[in-house]
């Protein structure tokens, strides 16, 4: 079953909801089916490859080069 993000156009609640088929979502909160799909940005995972011979720090907690670990050394 795919997940989805939803924005309820009554109450303005923001939430992901597993939908069968063609079947009718409706709010968590409010029971409204008055729902918007969200554009959501899919997960992509990498494999590490070889190193390219820069001096990139490592991944930190947050999975990217964004400097969250300071340089050791």
């Amino acid at each position: 079953m795919p997940l989805y993000e939803y924005l309820c156009q009554d109450c303005g609640d923001e939430q992901e909801l597993l939908v069968q088929g063609d079947s009718e979502v409706a709010c968590e909160s409010c029971g409204s089916t008055n729902l918007t799909k969200l554009l959501s940005v899919p997960a992509a995972h990498t494999a590490a490859g070889p190193s390219t011979g820069t001096d990139a720090p490592p991944p930190g907690p947050c999975g990217s080069a964004c400097g969250c670990f300071p340089p050791q050394g």
